[in-house]
């Protein structure tokens, strides 16, 4: 099954992130922009398609575009439970609020989760809430890198956005995945240069790059010196009037 392995989740406190069971708990953070919801959507659907009982859990409250929950219709036919705010709107306007229901999928061993979460220090607290609840020895925090945003093409300010997330949430960040992207303008070579980004990082702390998420045409060719598991991720949360080509006015097939 896609991401099976050991867990490796903890507290950051204890700072044992070795787990004895297979993850059951994957935690997607990462900087707006980064391609943290479309990954965790795409991830969430795939693991799907391997036959695993999948609960997908949006608690982004601080961006309020492309979040996963908005395609609930998409995940729900999939058989996907859809955990959002606790008002049941998904789109259009910002909600600050969180589900109970959450904490079902957590506690119930038979499913596996897919918490979409923002990155920022604001949305990487909402974890603390909760983190009592988290199975630790089942569970991954990953954070997402897109090597093209302004806010994370340094390795120092991705060091210094995985501390952050790691002081507010309280729970440890066990790995990296390299979503670099620019849209549809995506080559190998921007993939290339987020792995290399993710190496820098990874050297730095210790972090290993467990995925790479890019385009299905893209990730058929990527060589194998770029790091982590490869995930297809197609297009989502972008609706067809979005994309870059079109904005641009050259149009896109």
């Amino acid at each position: 099954m896609i991401g099976a392995g050991t867990g490796t989740g903890g507290d950051c406190a204890s700072g044992d992130s070795t787990g004895a069971v297979g993850t059951r708990v994957w935690i997607i953070t990462g900087h707006y922009g980064s391609g943290k919801s479309e990954f965790a959507l795409n991830f969430a659907l795939k693991m799907r398609a391997q036959g695993a009982e999948l609960a997908l859990c949006d608690i982004d409250v601080v961006n309020p575009y492309f979040r996963s929950r908005e395609r609930r219709g998409l995940l729900e036919a999939q058989g996907i439970h859809v955990v959002g705010n606790n008002l049941a709107v998904d789109e259009g306007i910002d909600l600050p609020a969180v589900s109970a229901e959450l904490y079902g999928p957590l506690a119930d061993p038979a499913v596996h989760t897919v918490i979409d979460v923002g990155g920022d220090p604001v949305g990487a607290r909402l974890l603390r809430s909760f983190r009592r609840l988290i199975p630790a020895a089942e569970t991954e925090v990953l954070c997402v890198v897109n090597a093209m945003r302004p806010a994370t093409q340094s390795a120092d300010a991705l060091v210094a956005q995985i501390q952050g997330i790691e002081a507010a949430s309280g729970l440890a960040v066990t790995g990296l995945i390299n979503t670099t992207h620019l849209l549809e303008y995506t080559t190998v070579e921007h993939i290339q240069l987020g792995n290399d980004l993710c190496i820098e990082v990874g050297q730095r702390t210790g972090l290993p790059v467990r995925f790479v998420g890019a385009r299905e045409h893209l990730v058929l060719s990527l060589p194998e010196e770029i790091q982590g598991e490869r995930v297809g991720v197609a297009m989502h949360l972008r609706d067809n009037w979005m994309f870059a080509g079109k904005e641009l006015g050259h149009g896109t097939n």
